[in-house]
């Protein structure tokens, strides 16, 4: 029988080690998904400044108008995919809605410096993934979330949407004239 060397155990323990621990770590399915059905709750109003620096409030939206706020980065291809979009949803429905878009990007400088499709509404950079700890945390970009006007959550959206699917949700969130 061949004898395992010192290192070799030690490295052997440490993937062991890092198996159990996620395992542990993940949360079931079944978790997973009533955590995703929630509706309803109360959404985290924050302010913070856009990339350009404006100071972004969602208070000032609140009653006002239905908020859309979408967790992205550059890096992403399904944000890529969706961000058309988002700008057509923006310029359609300007009196009605507002986006916010919440970057998960590395750094400021790749978000200034994305040239495909930009935004038509203000972008946060969430350095330190604050809002997206506020929010429940984004395992998934993009995850999109819908507040009505009374500041609650009426949608959950993981994963790219198309701008018709995006359009059929805020309809039912909107007034009907």
């Amino acid at each position: 029988m061949k004898k395992l060397s010192h290192t070799k155990i030690i490295s052997l323990l440490l993937i062991a080690s890092l198996l159990t621990i996620s395992l542990i770590a993940l949360p079931s399915h079944s978790n997973a998904k009533k955590k995703e059905t929630k509706r309803g709750f109360p959404a985290f109003i924050f302010s913070a400044n856009d990339i350009n620096g404006n100071k972004i409030d969602l208070a000032n939206y609140v009653g006002k108008k239905l908020i859309i706020v979408n967790f992205w980065a550059t890096w992403c291809p399904p944000c890529r995919f969706e961000l058309p979009g988002l700008i057509k949803l923006q310029n359609i429905y300007k009196d009605k809605i507002q986006i916010i878009g919440v970057s998960l990007d590395r750094s400021l400088r790749d978000i200034k410096n994305f040239k495909e499709n930009k935004p038509n509404y203000p972008i946060i950079w969430d350095s330190d993934n604050e809002i997206a700890y506020l929010y429940g945390g984004i395992a998934s970009i993009p995850t999109t979330f819908i507040i009505n006007k009374d500041g609650k959550i009426v949608e959950r959206l993981i994963g790219a949407r198309t701008f018709e699917y995006f359009e059929d949700t805020i309809k039912k969130y909107l007034p009907k004239n």
